[in-house]
């Protein structure tokens, strides 16, 4: 536990400390956001706002958990590879975000890599995540079906469920990265969960790897936390597709090495939902050229009913807690049942 709460407050201090003096930086070297111009009209005032916060919380993240597994080696000679694959993951996923952020901002425009590149580029992280997983990690390859109590076995067709998790969250969280502080609060709610799966499967079921799964979550978290007192409504700096899809990517990696690959959908329940309007806008668009929203993700549809930004937020938060309340619950039914 010790490990934990020194990570969480290691990475929320740096994100705390660093992300004003980012915030600095990037005024100067005029580094701001383009807003998309098809976007509510109450968002042109939010142009030119520093962006590209995700590298500080993810460098916040990653140090507070090395300094933690350093100094656990030195006094243990504990580590784990599942612990690395995370943090990898976590890297690359944000480093797709960067160089999409800073295409973007070099074009001076709202939009950085080619849709058709940018999958491209997701998918060379898939075939890592999924090679990482199956060679080095040996990971199981069953699901475990809430409720039931049971494990289903895929064999080897299991591993185009984990490609499927980080393309589709990845994108999830990016969809959710639309008002201030909306993904980074969500994404910390989450994060909180999976840290606690992960602490339970190490101090009850003896899962070695559960110790460095929640030091991360729990680094990464408070390094959330540290960031969205920058973040938040009106926002100071933006996370960007940096920290959005690094957020994916960490979220996605911690499911699949906690076999939590199911609940994931329950535990990030507002990312699905925000995704799915996404779809269903686009899909009934095509088929009846009409529109089920009044514009997708479904953030931006409340607002243009006149919610105020601030209104949308906390509900929105509000409804990821219970999602992830509602996962966490389910996933602690089996050790009350």
């Amino acid at each position: 536990m010790n490990w934990i709460f020194t990570a969480i407050v290691l990475g929320g201090l740096i994100s705390l400390v660093l992300t004003p003096l980012f915030i600095r930086f990037c005024r100067k070297k005029q580094i701001g956001q383009k807003i998309r111009v098809d976007g509510p009209q109450t968002h042109s005032t939010k142009s030119g706002t520093p962006t590209m916060g995700g590298i500080i919380f993810i460098f916040a993240a990653i140090l507070s958990y090395a300094v933690v597994s350093v100094i656990k080696y030195y006094r243990y000679a504990d580590f784990s590879l599942e612990g690395i694959f995370i943090v990898s993951v976590f890297v690359l996923c944000g480093l797709i975000g960067f160089i999409d952020d800073y295409i973007a901002l070099k074009k001076k425009r709202n939009l950085g890599l080619r849709g058709w590149i940018k999958i491209i580029m997701l998918v060379a992280v898939c075939v890592y995540f999924v090679l990482f997983a199956r060679f080095i990690l040996k990971i199981d390859t069953y699901i475990t079906v809430p409720f039931a109590g049971i494990n289903i076995e895929l064999g080897q067709w299991y591993f185009i469920l984990p490609a499927l998790i980080l393309i589709s969250t990845t994108n999830a969280v990016n969809l959710t990265d639309g008002l201030d502080g909306l993904a980074g609060g969500s994404s910390s709610i989450v994060l909180a969960v999976f840290c606690y799966i992960a602490f339970l499967e190490w101090s009850i079921l003896e899962v070695n790897f559960g110790i460095d799964t929640a030091v991360i979550c729990g680094a990464a978290l408070a390094a959330c936390a540290g960031f969205l007192w920058w973040n938040t409504s009106p926002a100071e700096i933006f996370m960007g597709d940096t920290g959005s899809f690094g957020l994916g990517g960490l979220i996605a990696s911690a499911a699949v090495v906690l076999k939590q690959e199911i609940l994931l959908i329950i535990i990030g329940g507002l990312f699905t939902m925000e995704a799915l309007s996404v779809i269903i806008q686009v899909l009934w668009f095509k088929l009846k050229k009409k529109r089920v929203f009044k514009m997708a993700p479904l953030h931006h549809h409340f607002e243009l009913l006149g919610w105020p930004e601030i209104k949308v937020i906390i509900r929105f938060w509000i409804i990821c807690t219970l999602f992830a309340g509602t996962g966490f619950f389910i996933y602690y039914l089996k050790f009350i049942g």
